[in-house]
């Protein structure tokens, strides 16, 4: 399995405010590789090709949020559902998260925002918000993977 990765950025505002349960979308890819990872803009969703293991890290940096439980964000996937958490306890705080997932061939993944209530995304910062995402080959020696 060869190594594939994608680099994500919100730089851009926008309207700058993600709903409770939507995805935080990311404006620019900074770089990529390979063709095990694809990133659809207008959906928000990350693409993983291959079946295997995949490594995503990402932090937002909000502004407020109109919630009673700070920020709170999670990988979601489609096919398993899965939703791993990376929170916040303040409402104003970067909120930053990583993931190690094993999936099927087409799973798709996006960056939710899963506190009570909609986040604005910080006007002060040059990076709103980033994820980096790339795949995990598993070499195998003696029947252990390494």
């Amino acid at each position: 399995m060869s190594i594939s990765f994608v680099q994500l950025e919100r730089a851009q505002l926008g309207d700058g405010v993600v709903p409770e349960g939507g995805a935080l979308v990311f404006d620019r890819v900074v770089s990529s590789a390979g063709t095990q990872i694809s990133y659809n803009a207008a959906a928000g969703t990350i693409t993983l090709n291959q079946a295997g293991f995949y490594y995503i890290d990402w932090y937002v940096a909000p502004f407020f949020g109109l919630t009673t439980d700070g920020s709170n964000w999670a990988i979601q996937t489609t096919l398993g559902g899965l939703a791993i958490v990376g929170s916040s306890h303040t409402k104003v705080s970067v909120t930053t998260g990583f993931a190690i997932l094993n999936v099927g061939a087409g799973e798709t993944v996006q960056l939710v925002n899963v506190a009570d209530g909609a986040v604005s995304l910080s006007p002060f910062v040059l990076s709103k918000a980033g994820l980096i995402a790339y795949s995990v080959a598993m070499q195998m020696t003696s029947g252990v993977g390494v």
